[in-house]
């Protein structure tokens, strides 16, 4: 019996395929009805009937509001589509299990399909993956594991091509699909293939060059033998009087795609589709599309995916010579005009000696055939289950004529023996005494799918029922040394000193996965027991030395009052340890040291969910931010600085017209693109004002640093002085930085130390409580503060310094917010 998961899925934008991985080969399943291997990522709905690939297509045409397509670029989203059929709406990850379930019964062998390897474009953030794990899980998948298409990809032409020496060698996976695009450098290092850098576009794919053909070539071609007040908004409003002729124009535009893969031109017949104007005529013509007029509309999303490439090139200081060819993948590289583009403008030559339909499937299927089903909990309670438990270690995959095999065995051992047997008779390790630890040599038939069997006796002879013995190696063939994770994941944490935010990096991009890491943070305000008050700590995926505004949320830490035992005082510290799965599961857990409590289910994800009003207004925000930059820059001579801002400005100034044509009901993703856009200027503003930032970062800390080393002198003690020691140690490091943050967060350090000390001197503690005095009317609670204060006066006349400092911290803490960031509340921070 083997235990592995084998069956592979690529869960495509246009189209998704099933493949399986059995003794060492992959294959792909057709549809039963029709026999084609790709089943249309199309679900439909007629009465009570749900229809799914060919048949949800072809009943486009009659009633496209009942019909679905293209929902795989809005997972992880709060988008929902309303089915007229239903009178009700479905979310993409629900489409998604319906296209998953479907293709479960394309496996005729009458085996139960529990587990799958399910594919995403490597640029697929936390967000869209957890969603599409989830559509696995309501599609009735007890494990479903997540592989990266490049990956996928790559498995599949490393184990097909035998004949070609892939040792120690790297090339580039050019993955141009329906609704995404990838570009990967892979590497295979002592038969392990690893992604090593990536970029991608999840708005780039085949099915914009169907939106592209639509607007550039249908839409004014109507518009010429018509008269139409808003074509194009009626199309993509929900609530157009036009929005089902949208979704057909766009099946009329795929198909016309294909063909010009094939043919110079292509015909469109407007008439098939009855298109009425304004003034109520029928347009009925047909209308010619050649592959270069094709060609013109799609260039400039083809050189943004040449572009990426590029960038990886860059980063990692390749030549074109570097690399053995581009792998090309994905439906869309089938379009001449891309692969002879790549070719032309990266130098480096197309290899498309895989299928770029299925290859994503088949890599997905030998994925498969290494990872392990999660194990039922309830299995163990099985009459017939096995009385040992053995937890059987080896490689899968080996480019060794030899593999060592190891095996943990837990149960009583008493009189039993243990048998390696090769299926096909090349080996036989002889009865051996079973330990709890047993090892073997087994020897592999090169080029070929080993299987083993492992046979345990009792003390009679008689064979035991195991629960896994089959021991399945493949020589010859590779496996994935690891995921990479596509890009920073990051703590929000206050930086009241500037009334803004700093990232924390949890995860950095390209770390192998799984991974788990640990932060201690501390509370910036009392949490009271039994109040709706809460903790929140936001996580964010996007760069670590970008602003995090610029980055996306993914979702937030948070335990409120009402979980609490005791109150949570302001400054308590708070352990978390934060773990990544393979699949990017992100779980955390943390420990309250104020109350002694533990959580181990506190972040809460969120769907990805833009409002076009909101994105006018940070639009906006963005473009005034930028002015005052521009003149800011201008004031100090930075004339680069100004030129580059000014070319942003322009960008956000396009940005808002774009924006303020989107209607609230469209259809289309185009506000998740218009809203990645906007991160990505405002990503550009922060990166040509960090100079002015560093500037400002590195003069605050020559500034702190000489006050604070003053205090230490005069009053530190040695703890403190050998906290400042190591600070000026490394100096070097975080000065010669081109970080802001970094500085800033030594700085904060600094502070620190330097609050510590003086709390302790009476004419600090003094001052203090003085300044504290003066805000006593905009107190909130006047009440317990006027009783703080009565309190306070007693112990300066009895002297209690460590009174005054807690009547002190509680005062701070009944300010109101907006005076907690003014510089003489920032003051009182070092008490807490």
């Amino acid at each position: 019996m083997s235990n592995t998961i084998n069956f592979g899925i690529d869960l495509g934008t246009s189209n998704s395929l099933i493949a399986k991985f059995d003794k060492g080969e992959v294959q792909v399943f057709k549809n039963p009805n029709g026999f084609k291997e790709t089943l249309p990522s199309v679900v439909g709905f007629r009465n009570d009937r749900t229809m799914v690939g060919d048949k949800a297509r072809v009943y486009l045409e009659r009633d496209a509001r009942s019909v679905v397509s293209r929902f795989k670029r809005k997972m992880g989203t709060s988008e929902s589509f309303n089915i007229k059929a239903l009178g009700a709406s479905l979310t993409p990850t629900e489409l998604s299990a319906i296209v998953l379930k479907e293709l479960k019964a394309f496996v005729q062998s009458g085996e139960e399909v529990d587990a799958a390897v399910i594919t995403i474009p490597a640029s697929f953030d936390t967000l869209q993956s957890n969603a599409t794990k989830e559509a696995g899980r309501q599609a009735g998948f007890k494990t479903v594991v997540l592989l990266q298409e490049p990956i996928a990809a790559s498995l599949a032409y490393a184990n097909k091509e035998r004949n070609v020496d892939l040792k120690n060698s790297q090339w580039l996976v050019y993955d141009l699909g329906g609704g995404t695009f990838d570009a990967a450098l892979v590497r295979i290092v002592e038969g392990e293939l690893t992604v090593v850098d990536h970029e991608g576009n999840n708005y780039l794919g085949g099915t914009d060059f169907d939106e592209l053909l639509v607007e550039k070539v249908l839409v004014p071609e109507l518009l010429k033998r018509g008269r139409f007040d808003d074509l194009l908004g009626s199309l993509k409003s929900l609530t157009g009087e036009r929005n089902a002729l949208w979704h057909v124009l766009l099946a009329r535009a795929e198909e016309a795609k294909v063909e010009l893969s094939a043919k110079t031109s292509t015909e469109f017949d407007l008439g098939a589709t009855p298109v009425e104007d304004d003034d109520g005529n029928e347009i009925d013509a047909i209308l010619t599309v050649t592959r270069s007029e094709f060609e013109s509309v799609i260039k400039d999303a083809v050189e943004a995916s040449i572009d990426m490439v590029k960038r990886i090139l860059t980063r990692n200081k390749l030549q074109p010579s570097d690399l053995q060819f581009a792998l090309m993948v994905g439906g869309s590289t089938y379009i001449p005009y891309v692969r002879r583009r790549v070719q032309e403008v990266l130098g480096i030559a197309v290899n498309t000696d895989i299928d770029p339909t299925n290859a994503i499937a088949v890599g997905a299927a030998y994925f498969a055939g290494t990872k392990e089903k999660q194990r039922d909990a309830e299995a163990g309670a099985d009459r017939d289950a096995s009385p040992l438990k053995i937890r059987m270690v080896y490689n899968k995959t080996s480019q060794e004529t030899e593999e060592t095999f190891t095996a943990r065995v837990e149960g009583d051992l008493d009189g039993m023996q243990y048998r390696i047997v090769g299926n096909d008779g090349s080996f036989d390790s002889g009865l051996k005494r079973l330990a709890s630890r047993i090892m073997e040599d087994l020897p592999l038939r090169e080029g070929a799918y080993n299987i083993f069997t492992f046979k345990v006796f009792d003390a009679q002879g008689t064979q035991v029922r195991l629960d896994e013995d089959a021991i399945q190696i493949a020589q010859g063939r590779y496996s994935v040394a690891g995921q990479m994770l596509p890009d920073d994941l990051c703590l929000v944490l206050d930086k009241l000193d500037a009334n803004d935010t700093r990232l924390h990096l949890l995860f950095g991009k390209n770390v192998v996965l799984p991974a788990a890491t640990k932060y201690t943070a501390e509370v910036g305000k009392t949490i009271v027991k039994g109040s709706d008050e809460a903790l929140h700590i936001l996580v964010v995926e996007g760069p670590q030395d970008r602003h995090a505004s610029t980055n996306k949320p993914l979702g937030a830490l948070v335990i409120t009052g009402r979980q609490l035992t005791r109150d949570l005082i302001k400054g308590t510290e708070v352990d978390m340890i934060f773990t990544l799965s393979e699949s990017r599961d992100v779980t955390v857990s943390a420990y309250l040291n104020g109350t002694d409590q533990e959580f181990s289910q506190v972040f809460n994800p969120k769907l990805r969910e833009v409002s076009t009003s909101v994105l006018a207004t940070e639009t906006l925000r963005l473009e005034e931010r930028l002015h005052e930059e521009i003149a800011d820059a201008e004031k100090r001579g930075q004339r680069d600085v100004a030129s580059g801002l000014g070319k942003t400005l322009a960008g956000v100034q396009e940005l808002m017209g774009r924006v303020a044509a989107l209607r609230d009901d469209d259809v289309t993703d185009r506000k998740f693109q218009l809203e990645d856009t906007k991160r990505e200027l405002a990503r550009s503003m922060h990166e040509l004002t960090a100079g002015k930032r560093l500037e400002l970062a590195r003069s605050e800390y020559r500034s702190v640093k000489e006050g604070c080393a003053t205090t230490v002198q005069e009053s530190g003690n040695d703890r403190e002085r050998n906290q400042l020691k190591e600070i000026l140690a490394r100096e070097h490091t975080f000065i010669a930085s081109h970080s802001p943050e970094k500085i800033e967060a030594v700085t904060t350090e600094l502070r620190s130390i330097e609050f510590g000390i003086l709390a302790r001197t009476p004419g600090f503690l003094l001052s203090m409580f003085e300044h504290l005095t003066t805000k006593l009317p905009s107190m909130n609670d006047q009440i317990q503060a006027t009783r703080l204060f009565d309190t306070g006066k007693r112990a300066i006349a009895g002297e209690d310094w460590s009174e005054v400092r807690a009547i002190c911290a509680r005062l701070w803490d009944l300010l109101p917010d907006d005076q907690q960031d003014t510089p003489q509340a920032r003051m009182l921070t070092g008490l807490v």
